[in-house]
């Protein structure tokens, strides 16, 4: 099929060239476990947290970790604006090969990455006491190629019009922050007074946090893992088409 030979081939171009970069591979891939090393082991002394094993912290703490490192596929762009300043993308689009295709290379390539730096945060936090079924790292693994997937795309959508990398990091950081801060990653929503509550609400990363967070506590029958998935999913589709939608438009302009 055209389409699976296309996305194949592109993925291993972008792929190679991720692995030309190795240094921005290892720091992006340290970052998630310097924060279970160096940020984790603070909470214990936190409030109500004080009582609860590192183990048991780890529970609540290394699911957040997971989805802000699937948020952070927002600033894939970065890598993406060089190569329509440099015409790699337009001549691309005049070739036959499908946009989707184009798309979902450019996304593999970052889900790649994401999964080693979510598996590696894993293994760190099993080291340092996290207690969890193998079903739960899986569908939270899942839950994070999802989101991912979602934010790879935002990004690319806002690269194809900022075509700059300063229009892009204003808009990026701009949205970053009141994702990361209303998606509850540090400590649970929960503990929050009502008003943040609400506003919470809003945000679809919310959802996959607390999704996440019910399936580390080993909740499988709670309608919010539901929930969580289904909404980022809804959001990853809505995402995609507007990606490849940007893609398109951008071939005739």
């Amino acid at each position: 099929m055209k389409f699976i030979q296309d996305t194949q081939i592109l993925f291993v171009r972008n792929f190679k060239k991720t692995l030309r970069e190795p240094l921005w591979l290892f720091i992006g891939i340290m970052q998630p476990a310097l924060y279970i090393l160096l940020y984790m082991p603070l909470l214990k002394n936190i409030g109500n947290t004080s009582a609860l094993p590192l183990g048991k912290i780890a529970q609540i703490f290394v699911p957040g970790m997971l989805i802000i490192m699937g948020v952070s596929s927002l600033f894939a762009g970065f890598g993406f604006i060089p190569e329509i300043r440099e015409g790699y993308i337009t001549r691309l689009l005049v070739t036959p090969v499908n946009r989707f295709a184009i798309l979902l290379a450019m996304v593999m390539d970052q889900l790649f990455t994401l999964l080693m730096q979510s598996v590696i945060l894993i293994f760190i936090a099993l080291l340092l006491g996290l207690r969890t079924s193998v079903i739960a790292v899986i569908l939270s693994l899942i839950l994070v190629i999802i989101v991912g997937a979602t934010t790879s795309c935002i990004s690319y959508i806002i690269s194809i019009s900022a075509r700059h990398e300063d229009g892009l990091a204003s808009t990026v950081n701009t949205l970053y922050l009141p994702i990361m801060l209303l998606s509850g990653i540090m400590l649970p929503i929960s503990l929050a007074p009502q008003w943040l509550k609400n506003i919470a609400g809003f945000n679809p990363f919310y959802y996959a946090v607390e999704a996440a967070r019910e399936l580390f506590l080993g909740n499988f029958t709670s309608f919010t893992i539901v929930k969580g998935f289904l909404i980022m999913s809804v959001f990853a589709a809505v995402a995609l088409w507007f990606a490849v939608r940007s893609l398109r438009k951008m071939a005739v302009m």
